[in-house]
């Protein structure tokens, strides 16, 4: 398991907001995940985790599954997502995803929310677009990359612009 660099800016991931997130994003065999504990201040309603917050977490799954999967940096440009269950504060869950397939500029992924026990409170599958005239460089420069093992160092810095 491989600690991946986090945007700064990220609501979901910096380690430098402190009205964020602060998620610990990891890589193992083409999956993508974090262990996460979400506290009251994200609560939607009576002590459950709001769903904005929970597709956000999804999202951002997705995405690094989509980038460390193809090295295409890509845009959401649709998704479907389903709550099966209440996401409790202040529970542990891990949120994860994984690539699903690639046509040309369009990608796919899936990423899901569960419990300890693997049982599943949510998932979302989304299609993404490989952005166009992006400033490879500079996208990357924006990342932190504290924690970093080598490895995933060579591997984010090696893909393509």
């Amino acid at each position: 398991m491989s600690v991946l660099p986090v945007y700064g800016k990220s609501f979901f991931s910096s380690l430098d907001r402190s009205d964020g997130l602060g998620l610990a994003l990891r890589y193992r065999k083409g999956l993508v995940y974090t262990d996460m504990t979400i506290g009251t201040t994200f609560e939607g309603y009576d002590d459950v985790v709001h769903g904005g917050i929970l597709f956000g977490i999804l999202d951002v799954i997705m995405w690094y599954a989509i980038f460390l999967g193809t090295k295409k940096i890509c845009m959401t440009r649709k998704t479907d997502m389903e709550f099966l269950k209440p996401v409790q504060c202040d529970a542990t869950y891990r949120a994860q995803g994984k690539l699903v397939r690639v046509e040309d500029r369009d990608v796919w992924a899936t990423a899901w929310i569960e419990d300890t026990q693997k049982e599943r409170y949510a998932q979302a599958s989304a299609l993404f677009r490989e952005a166009k005239h992006l400033d490879y460089d500079r996208f990357i420069g924006n990342f932190n990359f504290t924690g970093v093992s080598p490895e995933i160092r060579k591997l984010i810095m090696s893909a393509p612009p």
